[in-house]
C-alpha cells in the first residue's frame, strides 16, 4: 500500500548551492556511484557510459552531422583533463582538476568541440555522488583503458569539487614559446620531462582539426567523410599506443604529428618540446611498456591535481560481489523488509545459481535467505555481471548489516526513506516523499528532507548540485516507527538524491529512480 499517493500539499522549502560531494553524503557511496559507471558497462544497470567510446573512434558529439566530422570522444575526454588541469598553481593550492574549463569553452585556448560536447554528454552523471570532475577523471580513465591500455594502470579516485567560475588562462597553445609552457607545467607540478610525456602521451589519441587551426592542417584533410578536417598525430589515432613516438622518431608515418610538422615555425609547439631534452624523454617513453607506465603514472597525477581543500578518496576498485539500489520498506503494522539487487562481476568462472545473504545485528545474523531470481546481466570493461534480485523481512529495529560473500552491507533501521511509498512526476518534476523514523527518535525539530538535486547554472552547459530542503509531516505510525511525508517541486527529476534527517540523526541516501515514476 502507498500511504502517500493522496498527499497533494507542498511544502516550503530552503535551497543553497553546494560542493557536489559534501552535505552528509557517505564516502562509501561516492565510491561505489564511481564503480558503478567504471563497471556496468552495457546490459543491467548500464547508464551508457563507456558505451560512448565503445569502438575508440567512436564520437557522441553534439555538433550535426556527427558520423562525419571527423571528430573523436575517447581523444576530447583526454584533451578536456589536460587542459582543466594544466591552469593549476600548487604552490597557491588553487585549479587543477576542478572542472573550472566548463566555463571556458569560448576562450581560443580551448578552440575547439571537446569541452561543450564532454560537458554535456557527461551532465546526466552529475549527482550528489559524483562532481563533474570526478566525470572527467573517470572519462580519462576509461578512454585509455578502452583504447588499448591496462584496465589497471590509472588508480581512480573520487570527492572532487566543482570550481562555480571560470579558472584562470593559461591553457599553452600551437604557438606559445618553450619557456612559457614549460613555467606553466611548472606551476601545475610538472617538470621538463614530465611535460614533454605527458604531451606525447595525451596526443596518441586523436586530430587536430583544420576548422579550428587551419594554420597547421591542410584544407586538403577537409573531406565529405571529415567535415572539421581532423589530420591524426600518428597513423592509429583510435590507439592508445605509443605509435606516436616511434613514428616521430623513425620519421615515418604522421612524424609526430602536425604539431611537429605544421607550416609556420612558430606552430610546432610539441617539436620545441620534445628536442627540448634532445629527445631523451621521447626515447625513454618508446617502449611499449615504457610509454604505458609512464602515461598511467602522469594521468593519475593529472586526474589528482586538485585544489589544496579537496581531500580525494582511496582509490575505486571494481568490485566483485556488490549491493545495489538497496531500500527499506514498512507496512501498516510496522514489519519492516529489505529489497535490492546483489551484483557480482566474473570474468572466466561461471556465476553461482543462487546467491545466500543474512541481515546482521548486535544479537547475531538472521536466518540465511537464498535469492534465487537473475534479475538481469550485463557485459563490463572487466568482465560481466550478473544481478540476482532479494527481498526479505528484517527484525526491526536493530539490524545494521546486509551480508553476503565477502559483503557486509550497512543497513540503517532507525531512520530510512521509504522509496516504494514515493513518487516522482517526470512532467512537473513534483516529489512525493515518504520516510519512517522509530518512535524514539523524535525530536522537537521534526524531520525534513534533504533533494540533492543537479541543477544548470549561468555560464556553462555543466550542472552542480542544489540542496533543497524540505519540511516533512507526521501522518501515521507503525508498530516501533513514525512515518512522516511531504511534497516539492524541483528544478529537475533525474538524477535526484534524497535522506531524511531527524535531530542528530539521518538515513542512508536513496536515488530517486528507485521511487514510482522515478529515472
Amino acid at each position: 500500500m502507498h500511504f502517500l499517493l493522496s498527499i497533494s500539499f507542498f511544502l516550503p522549502l530552503f535551497v543553497t548551492l553546494v560542493g557536489a560531494n559534501t552535505n552528509g553524503i557517505d564516502e562509501r557511496d561516492i565510491m561505489e556511484e564511481m564503480e558503478h559507471i567504471m563497471v556496468d558497462n552495457g546490459g543491467t544497470n548500464s547508464d551508457g557510459f563507456v558505451a560512448a567510446i565503445t569502438p575508440c573512434s567512436n564520437y557522441v558529439g553534439f555538433a550535426s552531422n556527427a558520423t562525419i566530422r571527423g571528430e573523436q570522444t575517447s581523444a576530447q575526454w583526454v584533451r578536456i583533463v589536460f587542459h582543466d588541469f594544466v591552469t593549476a598553481n600548487l604552490a597557491a593550492g588553487t585549479g587543477g582538476l576542478d572542472a573550472s574549463v566548463a566555463f571556458e569553452s569560448n576562450r581560443a585556448e580551448n578552440a575547439g568541440l571537446f569541452i561543450n560536447d564532454t560537458i554535456q554528454f557527461m551532465a546526466p552523471t552529475i549527482s550528489a555522488y559524483l562532481s563533474m570532475a570526478d566525470n572527467l577523471a573517470l572519462g580519462i580513465v576509461v578512454s585509455v583503458t578502452t583504447c588499448g591500455g591496462s584496465d589497471t594502470g590509472i588508480p581512480l579516485r573520487a570527492g572532487r569539487i566543482d570550481a562555480t567560475e571560470a579558472g584562470p588562462a593559461g591553457v599553452p597553445e600551437p604557438t606559445t614559446d618553450l619557456n612559457t609552457a614549460l613555467a606553466q607545467f611548472a606551476a601545475a607540478g610538472f617538470n621538463q620531462s614530465d611535460t614533454i610525456g605527458v604531451t606525447a602521451c595525451g596526443h596518441s589519441l586523436g586530430r587536430i582539426h583544420y576548422f579550428n587551426f587551419p594554420t597547421i592542417v591542410d584544407e586538403s584533410f577537409v573531406t565529405d567523410t571529415n567535415l572539421d578536417g581532423g589530420e591524426g598525430f600518428d597513423t592509429i589515432p583510435d590507439v592508445f599506443d605509443s605509435s606516436v613516438v616511434h613514428e616521430y622518431l623513425n620519421s615515418t608515418g604522421q612524424l609526430g604529428g602536425p604539431l611537429v610538422t605544421a607550416p609556420n615555425v612558430t606552430d610546432r609547439s610539441d617539436l620545441r618540446l620534445y628536442i627540448s631534452d634532445k629527445n631523451a624523454t621521447m626515447q625513454a617513453i618508446s617502449e611499449e611498456a615504457a610509454f604505458q607506465k609512464t602515461c598511467y603514472s602522469l594521468f593519475e597525477r593529472m586526474i589528482n591535481t586538485v585544489p589544496s581543500t579537496v581531500t580525494l578518496s582511496d582509490p575505486v576498485t571494481h568490485l566483485t560481489w556488490k549491493a545495489v539500489d538497496v531500500a527499506l520498506d514498512i507496512n501498516s503494522t510496522g514489519s519492516v523488509s529489505i529489497s535490492g539487487l546483489i551484483r557480482h562481476l566474473y570474468t572466466t568462472e561461471t556465476p553461482p545459481s543462487t546467491v545466500s545473504y543474512t541481515t546482521g545485528s548486535s544479537t547475531g545474523n538472521s536466518t540465511v535467505q537464498l535469492s534465487t531470481t537473475v534479475n538481469g546481466t550485463g557485459t563490463s570493461l572487466y568482465g560481466n555481471t550478473t544481478y540476482w534480485a532479494f527481498n526479505s523481512s528484517i527484525n526491526s529495529p536493530g539490524t545494521t548489516t546486509l551480508n553476503f560473500e565477502t559483503v557486509s552491507y550497512p543497513v540503517n533501521d532507525e531512520i530510512f526513506v521509504l522509496p516504494t511509498q514515493s513518487s516522482v512526476n517526470t512532467t512537473d518534476k513534483s516529489f512525493v516523499i515518504s520516510a519512517a523514523a522509530l518512535t524514539s527518535l523524535a525530536s522537537s525539530d521534526g524531520m525534513a528532507a534533504i533533494l540533492y538535486v543537479p541543477t544548470t547554472i549561468s555560464g556553462t552547459v555543466s550542472k552542480q548540485v542544489q540542496n533543497v530542503t524540505m519540511v516533512m509531516t507526521k501522518y501515521a505510525t507503525a508498530g516501533d516507527y513514525t512515518l512522516y511525508s511531504g511534497s516539492v517541486t524541483a528544478a529537475t527529476a533525474a538524477s535526484v538524491v534524497v535522506k531524511v534527517v531527524m535531530g542528530s540523526a539521518s538515513s542512508r541516501t536513496v536515488k530517486s529512480k528507485l521511487f514510482v515514476g522515478g529515472i
